[in-house]
């Protein structure tokens, strides 16, 4: 099984695990489900690791890995690049509030370092303080949102996205970059 296919089945084992009414089976279900979610991690992590093998660059070099997921097990992996940690952080929360509308919580991970867990409606005020934050950063966000509203992912449609793209996009224009 891919680590997509582990995740997937957890998940229905969590969602079930929710509605079951005896004890035992909730954590029986749950404990399966912690399993699966350990071994998927597992096999991303070979699968990045061999990728870094094939490619002799390290995860660092390659910027900074964003999940975005809701209850219901959708997710979406996003490579940011960023000139530092922090507006790693900034651009985590910009994109994390522009899909708010889609995703319920996001994680930063700088390599193998877990930066950052948080809920994306938290996230809305992070898009309106770009002033301290490197223009390379928001314009590779930038391209981040485009990419993401050009793809088959249904974040593509969301309002908040496209409202963040723009403001974004603007923002950039009026400072020249």
């Amino acid at each position: 099984m891919t680590a997509t296919e582990l995740e997937s089945k957890a998940w229905r084992l969590i969602a079930m695990a929710k509605v079951a009414t005896n004890k035992t089976r909730r954590k029986v279900l749950m404990q399966e489900a912690y399993n699966l979610l350990a071994r998927a991690s597992a096999l991303r992590q070979l699968d990045l690791d061999s990728e870094q093998l094939s490619r002799g660059s390290s995860t660092g070099e390659q910027g900074y890995r964003m999940r975005l997921s809701n209850w219901d097990g959708t997710t979406l992996r996003v490579y940011l690049q960023a000139e530092s940690r922090a507006d790693a952080m900034w651009a985590a929360h910009a994109l994390a509030g522009a899909c708010s509308d889609y995703f319920e919580d996001f994680d930063l991970w700088d390599g193998t370092n877990h930066l950052l867990s948080a809920d994306t409606k938290l996230s809305f005020f992070f898009s309106y303080s770009a002033e301290e934050v490197a223009a390379a950063s928001q314009q590779s966000l930038l391209d981040t949102e485009e990419t993401l509203m050009r793809s088959e992912v249904a974040v593509a449609h969301s309002r908040k996205l496209l409202e963040a793209t723009a403001a974004l996009r603007d923002r950039l224009t009026r400072h020249g970059n």
